[in-house]
């Protein structure tokens, strides 16, 4: 009997989401050599006849597939001699899905460091005096990615040794620290339901996601913020379940026929549940509190005036080395956008709109796309004419070319970075969103996936015998019936035995 989980959307489209956590060695799987590629000059594609032969097999592979009407983009270049391989519509302007990940990652690495880490902390207006806080207690976030439930208690630890015993006020989730919009432009709005289309708050926390199953045919969430309702039918012939959230609400219904669902649903502000997580745990550790859980963002009359409040206790992220491992292995959307919202608060005055009014206008979303691209542009990894609209490429808006990730890949096998960015991407058939994907190709590719409904990437380092190639492909339009993932594994693989190529 087959499983057929309806969603209203491709549920597994969008820059796809492991449901695991990695946690292997820092050492790269696969050892990537510094190369020594000056990239102020061309990259000059190579006539040597095995190359040649290598961009014609590329060709016929393509030729040969259900896809051969979609668009593709194939660049390759060898870290050894900067000789291209392949070249195929490779200055040409591609939805890149998730290999956009490759950009946001170098950059940060390389204007905020492997180390940096972001702070979360608990403010209050007031004092502590006599175990009592007069005033609101406001838990505050610049936006780490990586904030949980475990960070509240520890927290709340912090807040009990300083004698707390009563909060007379309410307690606010504060997200303020960020202004703009919290989903990125040009996500379409069917996918923010999912936990890949969660929202980008400076206050975020486990991941904005909740977790929806059926118990005896009703619908269960991990978080009783999130409402559900609605129920399933016994099995007829297929199993077919569907969920949906409703836009703006943190209410989920549940309809179909069968006993199986596992669902991630995106929780809609995320402040606020952190509020109520913070409530909840200082109340289990009997403090009182008079008021009651809100929120406030960079809009809000009610956010924190941080130079004027007292801080009572704080947390650090994971440094940013560790942040994007997990990005990049299980190809979290959530934290691309918090990265790139930190760029933008931190270096968009470097960046200017070319609209002065816009400029005066936007928010760190818009400005960290304009450091991104400022920095590509800086750098030679790529022209004026693409287009950055977000961190982690769900927007149907992004346009690179192949030959900007390449390029991008190059800087970051050159970069005092680069063992942490190569530790970043999934190996092939081992881990991450490549685990059950090239496991013939297993200790000799490392690389970053992508994927939106109708769209395609591959992009990272191949061992050949000889030498280590970047390589980066991608198929946009592919509206065939069968996997286009199989072709790009196809390519990805006939790198390897280069020499080979009659």
């Amino acid at each position: 009997m087959s499983a057929f989980f309806c969603s209203l959307i491709f549920l597994f489209s969008a820059c796809f989401q492991s449901n695991q956590t990695q946690t292997e060695t820092e050492i790269p799987a696969v050892e990537i050599p510094a190369s020594q590629i000056n990239l102020d000059e061309p990259l000059v594609i190579s006539e040597k006849a095995e190359d040649v032969a290598l961009a014609k097999r590329i060709d016929e592979i393509i030729a040969q597939s259900e896809f051969r009407n979609a668009r593709w983009g194939v660049f390759v270049v060898s870290l050894k001699d900067g000789r291209v391989l392949v070249a195929r519509e490779a200055q040409k302007l591609f939805n890149p899905a998730s290999a956009q990940k490759i950009l946001t990652s170098v950059v940060a690495l390389d204007k905020l460091g492997a180390d940096f880490r972001w702070k979360t902390s608990v403010y209050g207006k007031n004092e502590i005096t006599d175990g009592i806080l007069d005033g609101d207690l406001t838990l505050y976030g610049n936006g780490a990615p990586d904030f949980d439930a475990e960070g509240v208690g520890r927290l709340v630890a912090q807040i009990k040794a300083k004698g707390l015993r009563e909060v007379k006020g309410d307690i606010v989730g504060d997200e303020s620290f960020f202004k703009g919009d919290k989903l990125g432009d040009g996500w379409t709005w069917n996918e923010i339901q999912w936990y890949y289309g969660a929202e980008a708050s400076a206050l975020s926390v486990n991941r904005n996601l909740a977790k929806i199953t059926l118990q005896n045919g009703k619908p269960n969430s991990s978080s009783d913020f999130v409402e559900v309702s609605g129920e399933t039918k016994p099995v007829e012939d297929i199993e077919a379940v569907g969920v949906k959230r409703e836009l703006a609400q943190n209410k989920v219904y549940v309809w179909g026929n069968g006993n199986n669902l596992n669902a991630r649903i995106a929780v809609e502000n995320p402040a606020l549940w952190s509020a109520e997580i913070l409530k909840r745990e200082l109340e289990k550790n009997g403090i009182k509190i008079s008021g009651r859980a809100k929120s406030a963002d960079w809009k809000s009359s009610e956010k924190l005036n941080v130079e004027s409040a007292f801080e009572l206790a704080s947390v650090e992220s994971a440094n940013l080395a560790e942040i994007v491992r997990r990005m990049n292995k299980d190809s979290v959307n959530l934290s691309a956008e918090l990265i790139l919202r930190i760029l933008g608060k931190k270096f968009g005055e470097t960046a200017p709109d070319e609209n002065p009014q816009t400029q005066k206008l936007r928010g760190d979303d818009s400005a960290g796309a304009s450091v991104i691209k400022k920095w590509l542009t800086d750098n030679k990894i790529a022209s004026s004419e693409i287009k950055i609209h977000d961190g982690s490429g769900l927007s149907r808006l992004d346009f690179v070319t192949p030959e900007s990730i390449g390029r991008a890949l190059i800087f970051a096998a050159q970069s005092k970075f680069a063992g942490e960015f190569n530790n970043s991407l999934p190996v092939a058939g081992t881990d991450g969103t490549l685990r059950g994907r090239l496991g013939n190709a297993s200790g000799k590719i490392i690389a970053k996936t992508g994927s939106i409904k109708y769209v395609g990437s591959l992009a990272g380092f191949a061992k050949t015998k000889d030498e280590t190639l970047a390589f980066v492909i991608f198929c946009n339009n592919a509206t065939g019936k069968s996997d286009y993932s199989l072709v790009i594994d196809q390519i990805a693989t006939s790198l390897l035995d280069t020499k080979q190529i009659n």
